[in-house]
């Protein structure tokens, strides 16, 4: 099953996304934070990473330009998960090269299905 890194200043939300991806079998791994999400980007290898934008030292787009041509040449996929939910922080999202988006709260549904999209 595929290794998801979770990027997430939020220890509940953390903890909450973790346990369900590994109910569905996904082999997970979290950071507290963008600093120590760029590093176990490489450390750990994952194939798709899930990274909240609103976080203390580097945000989720820092994150994501730090990390660009790592996903580019891994064929990594990311995901914004915020609860940035307004239009224009979607398209800004977008436009900054994720490969999904997803608002906070979400169902797990919604999660599992934006995963699976990514995956194929």
């Amino acid at each position: 099953m595929p290794k998801v890194l979770i990027i997430e200043d939020n220890l509940f939300i953390r903890e909450n996304i973790m346990e369900i991806l590994e109910l569905e079998g996904y082999q997970v791994v979290g950071a507290e934070n963008g600093v120590v999400g760029i590093e176990m980007t490489y450390s750990e290898n994952p194939h798709i990473i899930i990274c909240d934008i609103a976080m203390p030292f580097k945000n989720g787009y820092e994150v994501y330009e730090s990390i660009k041509s790592y996903l580019d040449e891994h064929r990594v996929q990311f995901m914004f998960l915020t609860a940035s939910a307004e239009e224009k922080d979607i398209a800004k999202g977008k436009t900054a090269g994720a490969d999904a988006y997803l608002t906070k709260p979400f169902k797990t549904d919604d999660l599992l299905n934006a995963l699976r999209d990514l995956l194929n």
